[in-house]
């Protein structure tokens, strides 16, 4: 009975902590392409215009 109660409690906080790991990475993700996107301009309006 004591082994249900640890799968049972600890399966959806491990769940929740993956979740949480994935969404910090995809946004990371995001803010590193933007920041991209922003270098890639500034350099273009330096050495083009």
């Amino acid at each position: 009975m004591s082994m249900n109660f640890e799968i049972i409690f600890f399966t959806p906080v491990f769940l929740v902590f993956i979740g949480f790991i994935f969404f910090s990475i995809s946004k990371k993700r995001k803010r590193s392409a933007k920041s991209i996107y922003k270098l890639i301009d500034d350099l273009e309006k330096k050495y083009i215009y």
